[in-house]
């Protein structure tokens, strides 16, 4: 289904707590956050761009995912180049996101379902942020392996 379709990561933006600063009078605060926030988009996207080959990948921010789970991507899809793709019409996706795991507070990058739940095993679903107790892997690194271990995959 992903070969023939295509990868949806779901890119964050920390909009809850942007707006919850702004409230509080932390305006600077606010404005660092989304600044951060947007540098890290960006890397996640730089990432797929330079090392993802498995399948097409789109991007979509967080707060369009009720709008993506019914089907409405129109305009709400960007391509690599951070450009909006209104072209997007097919059923074969699955999401990605860079996420800890609500039970193991594991941070990896998960390939879930169209209902945000994480696949499971033996599909290649996640790959872990850390490689060690120590060693943090790169969104390059992460998004590389996630190539590998889909063709992979795919090729058994």
């Amino acid at each position: 289904m992903l070969k023939n379709g295509a990868l949806l990561v779901r890119l964050k933006t920390s909009s809850l707590k942007i707006n919850a600063l702004k409230e509080k009078g932390l305006t600077k605060e606010a404005e660092e956050l989304r600044i951060n926030q947007e540098k890290e988009n960006t890397a996640i996207m730089r990432a797929f761009k330079t090392s993802f080959t498995f399948c097409p990948v789109y991007f979509f921010y967080s707060n369009y995912s009720a709008e993506i789970t019914s089907g409405n991507y129109k305009g709400l899809l960007m391509d690599v180049n951070s450009k909006t793709d209104s072209t997007f019409n097919n059923s074969n996706y699955l999401i990605g996101e860079f996420d800890q795991s609500a039970t193991t507070q594991l941070s990896a990058f998960f390939i879930k379902d169209k209902k945000y739940v994480p696949l499971r095993s033996p599909f290649p679903f996640l790959i872990k942020q850390n490689q060690g107790l120590t060693t943090a892997r790169s969104n390059e690194a992460i998004v590389s392996l996630l190539s590998k271990r889909l063709s992979e995959f795919y090729l058994q």
